[in-house]
């Protein structure tokens, strides 16, 4: 200020003309001028002066002038204020120097690690319950099974929940209707290998439906397997009546010592509802065709969007989403139904939002990139796009971890408080969550990067052999 007013007729730095790539590449890894959030390509086109500040801190500016490239770059990344500077070994100072897509091997390997335990425990699973199926919580959306309906108003249900619950429950799993189901089964030889725990169901959730007089405790239970039960489930059919039965014997008793003069009748307040296999695997299939149709109309969208290796990237980290919610599932011991489906075909369109983001400003980061060098080919080279790519990953993980963090906390709280069928929603969603943040943070750039470096090296071998040809050609002649 002592020397009077800037020189504002001091000419503008030359944007058109080439800056060397290895100064692009340096300007790019200097992470602290990286402002989030920045219009880089509007800002890159507009000639910015030497600002006044510059000319207070350094006033022999014009003696030592900066390097044009740096100046290019300046204007590129930074806004016209500058950042204060982070403090050195500070948490952010290292996240922003952090090189990400040198550690892809790290990144690949944790979701193998949390697929060989689904394995361990789905072999341990299936060893304790003696069959295959036993290794995966398959729900009767999927393997078939009954859901008993028991009507009892909603006075009896609102009031003495626990009471009637804990008198169906114990007909379910009697050892008394078991031992009759074996001696039927024995008897017409329909089975002869059976056993209590291959007759005794399995109860896979509990919820009350209807309101009024109609209110109901409704209990999903398996039904017998395929392996000791026939063709027309007869044994299955047969055990059924004879829960019914008790739970209408037990339930009547119950109110004669309540005085209660109403009763309940089999197949008019108490219900049963079988559902086949063959229902269940036809369900299976339209929700495998729903998930596979979904996937490759995204896989689409990515290509024409950006390219082919960002979709390719972006389609295996979601078919890692689902690998990683499947094998929560095994390890939990979490039901595979219906409300699975759903949460997978929910993150898969939750997860890729963020890969999205994460390329869009590897897209925008990238022209910026080429029109500082003034040549595309020297940007694409590995040496080039991993700073890139680590830039825009910091760019973008404020905006992904508050996003993903404020939707966990929400479908956190409805787990916990919720009933058995929102759990059975809500807990794969939260894994689902968790791993689509991983994959779009840490697997789909060094993906990318991966796919970009190898299709660098094929042309580079096949640039090495046509040359080699021409060579060979011409000293033939």
């Amino acid at each position: 200020m002592g020397k009077g007013k800037p020189n504002y007729k001091k000419k503008a730095p030359n944007y058109k003309k080439k800056v060397q790539p290895k100064q692009v590449e340096e300007q790019i890894l200097n992470d602290e001028l990286s402002v989030r959030d920045v219009d880089m390509e509007e800002t890159l086109d507009t000639t910015v002066a030497v600002p006044e500040a510059e000319e207070v801190v350094q006033p022999k500016a014009e003696e030592a002038p900066q390097p044009e490239a740096e100046v290019v770059a300046e204007a590129a990344v930074q806004p016209k204020v500058t950042a204060a500077p982070k403090a050195k070994g500070s948490l952010s100072d290292k996240w922003s120097r952090f090189r990400l897509t040198s550690y892809w091997r790290l990144w690949i390997s944790i979701p193998f690690i949390v697929i060989i335990i689904a394995i361990i425990c789905f072999g341990a699973y299936a060893g304790q319950a003696g069959a295959f199926e036993g290794g995966i919580n398959i729900g009767i959306d999927f393997k078939g099974g009954t859901i008993i309906t028991t009507k009892l108003g909603s006075s009896a249900v609102e009031n003495e929940y626990d009471v009637y619950y804990d008198i169906i429950e114990s007909a379910i799993s009697s050892e008394e209707i078991a031992q009759q189901v074996i001696d039927y089964a024995t008897e017409n030889e329909l089975a002869s290998n059976l056993s209590v725990q291959a007759v005794t169901p399995t109860i896979n959730y509990t919820q009350t439906s209807g309101t009024g007089e109609d209110m109901a405790i409704v209990f999903k239970i398996d039904n017998i397997s395929s392996a000791f039960d026939n063709s027309a489930n007869d044994i299955t059919r047969y055990r059924n009546e004879l829960i019914l039965d008790r739970i209408a014997t037990d339930i009547n008793a119950r109110f004669s010592e309540e005085g209660i003069t109403n009763r309940v009748y089999v197949n008019e307040d108490i219900t049963s509802q079988y559902i086949g296999a063959s229902a269940s695997s036809r369900l299976l299939m339209l929700g495998g065709i729903a998930l596979a149709v979904a996937i490759l109309v995204i896989l689409l969208y990515v290509i024409i969007r950006f390219e082919v290796f960002s979709g390719l990237s972006a389609v295996i980290a979601l078919v890692h989403d689902v690998a990683i919610m499947f094998c929560i599932t095994i390890i939990f011991k979490i039901q595979v139904n219906a409300a699975f489906v759903s949460a997978i075909i929910t993150i898969v369109a939750y997860s890729i939002n963020n890969t999205i983001v994460i390329f869009d400003r590897v897209r925008e980061n990238n022209k910026i990139a080429k029109k500082m060098a003034g040549d595309a080919a020297a940007v694409n080279t590995s040496a080039m796009l991993r700073p890139l790519v680590d830039r825009s990953v910091r760019e973008t993980t404020l905006r992904n971890f508050n996003s993903t963090i404020t939707t966990l906390v929400m479908i956190l709280i409805f787990s916990i408080i919720g009933t058995s069928s929102v759990r059975e929603f809500g807990v794969p969603v939260i894994a689902g969550l968790i791993g689509g943040f991983y994959s779009s943070m840490f697997l789909s750039p060094s993906l990318y990067i991966l796919m970009k470096e190898g299709n660098e090296k094929r042309k580079a071998k096949s640039a090495a052999k046509k040359a080699a040809a021409k060579t060979k050609a011409a000293t033939v002649k």
